[in-house]
């Protein structure tokens, strides 16, 4: 799909309203298919895909058919972060959206929260519509203030690190917690920076690099300054584990999330240490991960690094260590692919059924019955390695560049009809 001149901006008043109409235009689309997937943490990994959780927007999820190389990086995040939340809504209806309803349900759930700034707080007040309202809101969501000095290793415009907290929160509210979101949003951040602080010290010490990123977390956690002042002071001393323990909230989705900022913030400029590992295992066994927990995390997190590469990923933008990790993940998937490539290759092949299927879908499209059977039988080959479990999750596609240029023969021959084509689209958007 290319890139489309449409006339819209999401750094632009109205913006909101705008969007509901070239929705309903058909100009965005909405993928019924995926509305309706069951798998538990669908938001999770579309939102790995489309780069939410680090705080970067590589894609949308309605609104791919724009240029999205005309936004600012504020500007990208603020319509991702939008998109996100209207597809957790729509998720959990299961009904397409009533947009007014939609619209004045965000409300409620950023009740008490008027922006960050005095500015923001005055344009917040003095607005009539909903939908403008909530453009300020969301604008004041993706940045953070700071006095930290160097702060911005994280992000190249101090976007807030968090930002996928609000997702969390969210989903939460529709389930029925409509605790206040300014206080659950602290007791999260809260948690995460206290899991990361506890893994970034070791031999008594945080490395310099670690350090700028702490700080830039502990900025966008949006704590009082006497709080600010002891996270501060916990980066010199770091938390021993009993305290830790009390201090992280059991929640499965920010347990993935916490452990795969740890894992980012220790490889931001080497291999990760035996000790540090150590300490990584220990802060998942805390979050009460399983160990296939722990390497589905972290195998997604390399998956987004090895897929981003130096340039985009924005977690290393500002380092003079870039591509230090882009180089050693994508090293470490060739290989973990490598070994089970023979073994895939021959599974697929001896299923007759499922290899049917897929030429048959590049000619029509497959029945739901078909569809649900490729999904099935291609699980009971992948179940088994954990490597490449990750294909059988919503995001998975994330690795399908780098296996097919190291298995080429994986795929048939009649789906490479249109790989330049398709290759040329992903770039443009």
């Amino acid at each position: 799909m290319s890139s489309t001149k449409i006339d819209f901006s999401p750094g632009s008043k109205n913006w909101i309203a705008k969007f509901f109409e070239l929705l309903e235009n058909g100009v965005f689309g909405i993928d019924d298919d995926l509305i309706h997937q069951q798998e538990r943490n669908l938001t999770h990994f579309i939102s790995h895909q489309t780069g939410l959780i680090y705080g970067t927007a590589k894609s949308f999820i309605f609104s791919n058919k724009l240029d999205k190389r005309s936004f600012n990086p504020d500007e990208q995040l603020q319509l991702l972060l939008f998109e996100t939340l209207l597809f957790t809504y729509i998720r959990k209806q299961q009904k397409p959206a009533n947009f007014k309803e939609f619209t004045n349900t965000l409300l409620s759930f950023y009740k008490g929260y008027e922006g960050s700034n005095l500015i923001g707080r005055i344009k917040y007040k003095t607005s009539s519509k909903a939908t403008n309202k909530l453009e300020i809101l969301l604008a004041s969501r993706v940045g953070i203030k700071s006095s930290f000095l160097g702060a911005n290793y994280w992000l190249k415009h101090l976007s807030n690190a968090f930002i996928f907290l609000d997702i969390i929160l969210f989903r939460a509210y529709l389930e029925g917690d409509h605790t206040a979101f300014l206080d659950k949003y602290k007791r999260y951040t809260s948690s995460v920076l206290s899991g990361l602080i506890y893994v970034a010290l070791v031999d008594g010490k945080v490395e310099e690099k670690e350090r700028k990123i702490l700080k830039h977390f502990i900025a966008s956690a949006a704590l009082a300054p006497s709080l600010q002042r002891n996270y501060m002071e916990r980066i010199k001393i770091g938390i021993p584990f009993k305290l830790l323990q009390q201090e992280l909230i059991q929640d499965e989705l920010l347990a993935q999330i916490t452990f795969e900022f740890g894992h980012l913030l220790l490889q931001s400029s080497h291999a990760i240490a035996p000790e540090e590992r150590q300490k990584l295992e220990a802060l998942g066994s805390a979050l009460h991960m399983s160990p296939t927990q722990m390497l589905l995390s972290e195998e997604m997190c390399l998956a987004f690094i090895a897929q981003s590469g130096p340039k985009e990923l924005a977690v290393y933008k500002q380092s003079t260590e870039a591509s230090f990790a882009f180089k050693e993940t994508s090293k470490r998937w060739l290989r973990i692919i490598g070994r089970n490539r023979d073994r895939l290759l021959t599974e697929m092949r001896e299923s007759k059924d499922l290899m049917a299927l897929l030429q048959k879908s590049t000619k029509e499209d497959l029945s739901p019955e078909e569809k649900e059977q490729v999904k099935d039988q291609f699980y009971d080959i992948l179940k088994s390695m954990p490597s490449l479990a990750l294909f059988l999750l919503p995001g998975g596609s994330l690795l399908l560049p780098i296996v097919m240029k190291l298995v080429p023969e994986l795929i048939p021959s009649a789906f490479k009809v249109n790989e330049v084509e398709k290759k040329h689209s992903e770039d443009e958007l």
